[in-house]
């Protein structure tokens, strides 16, 4: 059986947990507890040994990185309606899912932690200004691609699923969705898909 190392605050681990719920893939559940330290630990970085969450073992394969994750599960379980084999479409996929890590989660998903796991007096001076400040043109980008189109490839994907939790977690990093009409009416559709599950966190 699969099994997924993930923390439930996580939302590079919820895009592997959507997946896998949509993908309707039995698996097992197990958490790290990042807070404690268990991420560091040796029985996990021999997993990983960069250290972080999520990890996936199918027997005896073991991956992490999140967003290779879905790639991985989305060839795994092929065929379904999240990655395509048109090169065209498959190239689009790649590019957003790439953009959700390169762009998204560096700004997005960092200044939550800051905001929400750290105490004021830890985040150092001026981070969250450059984070407000390089998180807001990856939303407008993601505004302007969106205006013309439901899903970021055409159609729902594994890209979708890269790039939806951080952007719909973004106000917990004092961003504001409020601007981008197109942002929040795609998170709504994401949220939309069959089989949708909620992140938890």
């Amino acid at each position: 059986m699969i099994r997924l190392y993930e923390h439930p605050l996580s939302g590079n681990a919820y895009k592997a947990k959507l997946l896998l719920h949509q993908l309707s893939v039995e698996y097992e559940g197990v958490t790290v507890d990042i807070f404690a330290g268990e991420h560091k630990k040796e029985e996990f970085s021999a997993l990983n040994p960069n250290c972080k969450i999520p990890v996936l073992s199918d027997g005896d394969f073991v991956m992490w990185e999140s967003n290779a994750i879905l790639f991985y599960l989305a060839n795994k379980f092929s065929p379904n309606p999240y990655l395509s084999d048109d090169p065209e479409t498959y190239g689009l996929i790649a590019q957003w899912t790439f953009f959700g890590k390169t762009t998204i989660d560096p700004n997005l998903a960092l200044a939550r932690y800051f905001a929400k796991f750290l105490p004021p007096d830890q985040v150092p001076p001026g981070v969250m200004e450059k984070l407000h400040a390089q998180g807001n043109v990856a939303l407008a980008i993601l505004e302007d691609h969106l205006s013309r189109t439901e899903f970021l490839s055409g159609d729902y994907s594994i890209a979708d699923i890269a790039c939806y939790p951080y952007t719909m977690l973004c106000e917990e990093g004092g961003f504001d969705l409020e601007p981008y009409p197109s942002v929040r009416r795609w998170c709504g559709s994401v949220e939309g898909t069959p089989d949708f599950i909620a992140f938890a966190g």
